[in-house]
């Protein structure tokens, strides 16, 4: 009877913030990437190379003891010492563009006017690439056939959508190559004795950018044996 295990992995950490005051006013800045994450995720996805990346400039400003809301200011934009216009206006509070392919960090900056032109709060921050992961949690005492199913983080949605992510299975340093038409599932059987350690380990590739879309986890199964380290 095979026994059906989703690899799990739950990184703990904090939306990136940053925040800056001029006189009684401030905005922060929070960021995140349109990258993969499962749906019991508990953090938010984060930017990597080649993906977008989505920044949220949040208004602290009083005016007359009440708070403005950020429909009402002007948001100007700057990426890497260059305005962006096109994010850049009334009410325009989000940034959206493509992380550097080579995995280069970039500096957003951004302007709260008025509709006078003063400058209300001013903010900035370098925004790093994060690179994708993958982990591996392995169950205890295995005795049966075993599949599991390799969750990625932080790679291209679409790319995982078109399949142009390739996902390679090695069991003790050997490439067994996939099973199945959906290659993030694999199967894997005790050893020939019905009890020992095997090495399974995976590499998600992006085809499309490997020289940053890449992530490689390990695991040494245990069949028959107790594995304490579970």
């Amino acid at each position: 009877m095979k026994s059906f295990f989703f690899i799990i992995l739950i990184l703990l950490g904090l939306t990136p913030m940053v925040s800056a005051q001029t006189s009684n006013n401030n905005v922060d800045l929070i960021w995140e990437g349109e990258t993969s994450v499962p749906p019991f995720y508990a953090g938010r996805p984060l930017p990597s190379a080649g993906n977008l990346a989505r920044v949220v400039a949040i208004p602290h400003i009083f005016q007359a003891g009440r708070r403005v809301g950020g429909s009402g200011l002007t948001f100007e934009w700057v990426k890497d010492g260059n305005p962006i216009q096109s994010a850049s206006g009334k009410g325009k509070d989000v940034l959206e563009y493509t992380v550097d392919r080579g995995g280069a960090p970039s500096v957003v900056a951004v302007k709260i006017v008025n509709d006078k032109g003063d400058l209300l709060a001013e903010n900035r921050a370098t925004i790093t690439a994060t690179r994708p992961k993958i982990v591996l949690l392995t169950p205890k005492n295995l005795t049966t056939e075993t599949t599991i199913f390799a969750e990625p983080f932080f790679f291209s949605p679409t790319e995982l959508a078109n399949r142009r992510v390739s996902f390679t299975w090695r069991i003790n340093g050997e490439n067994v190559g996939n099973q199945q038409e959906n290659s993030q599932i694999f199967t894997i059987s005790p050893p020939e004795e019905g009890s020992g350690e095997v090495k399974l380990s995976v590499i998600a590739r992006s085809q499309v950018n490997p020289a940053q879309q890449t992530a490689t986890a390990e695991a040494t199964l245990s069949f028959g044996l107790s594995n304490s380290n579970f």
